[in-house]
Parts: C-alpha cells; sequence; structure tokens
C-alpha cells in the first residue's frame, strides 16, 4: 500500500469553483494545487509533477483543451492522467476530449460521487484494489477495544467502510475490534471490524503515522447512514467559510 499523498493540480478560471473543488479534494485526502487559469497551470505541470491534472475546458488565455494537448503531446507529462471538467456535457465535447487523450470527463455542478468514482479508477485501482467508500480526515480520539483491553487513539481518516487509527504498535492483522466512534451529539455509535492492515513505525513513507486500518464489519442500516452523514457532512460542511485551507499564489510569484 502506498501512503504517499497523491497530488493533484486542478485549474479553473471560477475562484469559486476552484476553491470549492479545491477544498473537497483536500478533504479527501490529496495535496491540491491550484491554478486559476491555464498558463499558470502550464508552468505548475512542470514544476510540480503531479499525479493528476483536472482541468475546466474554457479558460481566458490557454483553455483547457490547449493544455490537454500539450500534456499528452509533452514525452515527460504524456503518463499524467487528465480530467476534463465543463457546464457542456454533450457528445460531442464529450469525444474531443477522449480523442485528445483525457482519463476521464467530469460534468459540472460536480457531484462528489463521480468524482469518487474517478479518483477510484485513476488512483486507488493502481494499489490493487480500490476504495469503495470516499473517506476524510478525522482527527479526534476514539475508543478501541482489542482483545477486551480498551485504549484512546486517534484517528486519521473516516469512511462508511472503516478508519484508520494511529497505534504504535499496531494489533495484528485480522484482530477484531471494537470501536466507539463520536460523530455528532447524541453519543458515539459502537461498531465492530476487522484489522485490515497496518503500518510500522519504521516502514514506507511517512505522511501516514503508524497504526492501523479497520475494516468495519455488520454495519446496520442506521449505523451506515449515519456514517455517510457524517462524511457528506464533513466533505461540504461550511465550504466558502473554509477558504483559508487553500492558498492560491498569485502567477506573478510563480517562476
Amino acid at each position: 500500500m502506498d501512503f504517499k499523498r497523491k497530488k493533484i493540480l486542478i485549474a479553473d478560471d471560477s475562484r469559486t469553483h476552484l476553491v470549492y473543488m479545491a477544498i473537497i479534494l483536500k478533504r479527501m485526502g490529496f495535496t491540491v494545487i491550484p491554478a486559476e487559469n491555464g498558463l499558470e497551470a502550464l508552468k505548475l505541470v512542470k514544476l510540480t509533477e503531479p499525479d493528476i491534472v483536472m482541468l475546466d475546458i474554457i479558460m481566458e488565455g490557454m483553455d483547457g483543451s490547449s493544455l490537454l494537448h500539450y500534456i499528452k503531446g509533452n514525452e515527460e507529462t504524456s503518463h499524467i492522467p487528465v480530467i476534463m471538467a465543463s457546464h457542456d456535457g454533450s457528445d460531442e465535447t464529450r469525444e474531443r476530449c477522449r480523442n485528445a487523450g483525457c482519463s476521464a470527463f467530469l460534468l459540472k455542478p460536480v457531484r462528489i460521487d463521480r468524482l469518487h468514482e474517478i479518483l477510484e479508477e485513476l488512483v486507488f485501482s493502481s494499489w490493487g484494489a480500490k476504495r469503495r467508500h470516499v473517506r476524510v480526515s478525522f482527527c479526534r480520539k476514539v475508543q478501541v477495544t482489542t482483545g477486551g483491553m480498551s485504549q484512546e487513539l486517534y484517528a486519521e481518516t473516516l469512511s462508511e467502510g472503516g478508519m484508520y487509527v494511529r497505534k504504535r504498535e499496531p494489533s495484528p492483522v485480522g484482530s477484531e475490534v471494537e470501536v466507539a466512534l463520536p460523530l455528532d451529539a447524541g453519543g458515539p455509535i459502537r461498531l465492530r471490524g476487522v484489522v485490515a492492515y497496518t503500518k510500522g513505525l519504521f516502514g514506507g513513507v511517512f505522511e501516514y503515522p503508524p497504526g492501523m486500518a479497520i475494516q468495519f464489519k455488520e454495519v446496520r442500516d442506521f449505523e451506515v447512514a449515519s456514517l455517510r452523514h457524517y462524511v457528506e457532512k464533513v466533505l461540504a460542511q461550511d465550504i466558502f467559510e473554509s477558504q483559508e485551507e487553500i492558498v492560491i499564489e498569485p502567477l506573478q510569484s510563480i517562476q
């Protein structure tokens, strides 16, 4: 499992849409590189070597279609998957983007579930397994019980299907656990699960601390609904009040 945060360069000349998408992607766990026009994005593609590029088709100056042609026509960048986004979802527009080499097409306004499906194909499938559920940051304490012993551990991420918690000496893969999960007011929900994989102190890349991924088991319908509601709330809450999460440098500062 590759724990390195993936970098997504997103270019759009609508600052509102750019900030919205950048915050959503950041909350999904990606490193976001925003660009406010095609020329800025062109410079950043060369400088930052992103894992994925997401382009608005219509931008002043260098539009997304022109930048797509450049990325796919350049030997150093042709391997980077490109997602095109537009309010125009006609068959002609989609076909033109596919022929130019784009990996996926997003219709605006962007649906989070469709965004997740695309990222699942372009990023997670390369790890040998796809994520079934949208994952968000969840930096809170949770009570984890394993073998009759309870501990308060810090969580890192949460989805409908499971979570990742920090633990200096993770429990073995396959261990059964119970998690008391604080979501909203009304007390925690208690979920059963199993340790799906672990990460030790000195193995691999250090973007994630040592710990273990817990896959939830035998989750009841109302618990699934609670988890889904919480994840969607985290992704979308106070989205425009959270613009300080994303710092967009002016073009002239990029050399």
